[in-house]
């Protein structure tokens, strides 16, 4: 979350010292993320923990329906061995890994001392190539998890509704409405004819994965810039997992396909031992994660943002992140293709 919500920080302090024990005098507001609410903890000790609430927007509400089984699988990725490049996660005093802060969930993880790479990019030789053995052992660790994982990659589109719903919406939207509101009506809705396609597009991408049948493995999902840190001495350190799941290796891959995607991905193939890799998945999860950003901002923005700020800020990303690509996915993708066939033969 970029911006601070209206919250009881001295409630929130004492609700952490009484659930987990741990006494804290101080919070600061870390300004990253678009799902939770996240603060550094100072304690009495002279550590520091990493707050995170899970707020009732709704991105945070998709990963708290699934926030016990995230947490028991990242934690037995961490005790069992298996990935150690994340935060451990607290456990309260009754050994639970989640509490209750004025009906939001609470996590509390290890606070690592780093930066994230969001503006380190293009990324050094070193980094990559650690990305891309960190990245395969991730993905080799599926076997050794010991539980039931019950989110795995069907490639059916859970954003779509929302999307549709939201686009019949903002057809709605009067020229009075929120500042916010209008301007995004009048950034997409020109635009919506070229959205609706790129919607059919993926489903034709989804049965073509479908066909394919990839192996799923156990995936991070979002292993964007802002959630890998780096350390003083360069060790690096995956953050937010609310999205881990079963799914094709290309649902973390696609991310780093960019400047420096050849090394990286000839480090994860060394890691991997010559994994099958398909073209065909990266141009869908390139597809989906587009569209499904897309739906995120137009909800935010109708139904959650409350300031001009708000607005303005997730209207630069929807035009920088999302819609800006569109001239460039296809040229992205053959060159992707490329790297892919080189690296795997």
């Amino acid at each position: 979350m970029k911006f601070e919500p209206v919250l009881d920080k001295p409630a929130l302090m004492e609700t952490i010292q009484q659930v987990y024990g741990v006494p804290v005098y101080a919070l600061t507001f870390i300004p990253e993320g678009m799902v939770g609410c996240h603060y550094i903890a100072n304690c009495a000790d002279g550590k520091r923990i990493f707050v995170t609430l899970l707020t009732n927007n709704y991105l945070a509400i998709l990963q708290t329906q699934r926030l016990d089984i995230t947490l028991a699988l990242i934690n037995r990725l961490y005790e069992g061995g298996l990935f150690t490049a994340q935060p451990a996660v607290y456990h309260t005093l009754e050994g639970r890994m989640k509490a209750d802060f004025q009906g939001q969930p609470l996590i509390i993880y290890e606070y690592i001392e780093g930066i994230n790479l969001g503006g380190a990019w293009p990324y050094p030789p070193e980094v990559l190539t650690e990305l891309g053995r960190l990245t395969a052992q991730l993905h080799g660790a599926t076997a050794d998890i010991g539980m039931d994982v019950p989110y795995f990659e069907q490639f059916h589109l859970p954003f779509e509704e929302p999307l549709l719903a939201n686009l019949a919406e903002l057809e709605q939207v009067p020229d009075d409405a929120r500042p916010g509101k209008v301007e995004l009506r009048k950034f997409i809705l020109p635009r919506q004819e070229p959205l609706l396609g790129l919607l059919a597009h993926l489903h034709e991408l989804g049965d073509t994965a479908r066909d394919l049948n990839p192996p799923r493995v156990l995936v991070h999902t979002d292993m964007t810039p802002t959630n890998i840190l780096r350390t003083p001495q360069g060790d690096l350190f995956i953050v937010d997992w609310e999205g881990v799941m079963l799914a094709p290796a290309e649902h973390d891959l696609f991310i780093f396909a960019g400047e420096g995607f050849s090394t990286l991905l000839e480090a994860y193939c060394r890691a991997a031992g010559e994994p099958c890799l398909h073209p065909e998945l990266f141009a869908y999860y390139f597809h989906r994660r587009n569209l499904e950003d897309i739906t995120g901002f137009i909800i935010s923005i109708l139904h959650e943002n409350t300031t001009a700020e708000e607005d303005r800020y997730e209207l630069d990303l929807l035009n920088s992140d999302c819609l800006s690509s569109w001239p460039f996915l296809e040229k992205s993708l053959e060159w992707a293709a490329e790297q892919i066939r080189a690296a795997t033969g």
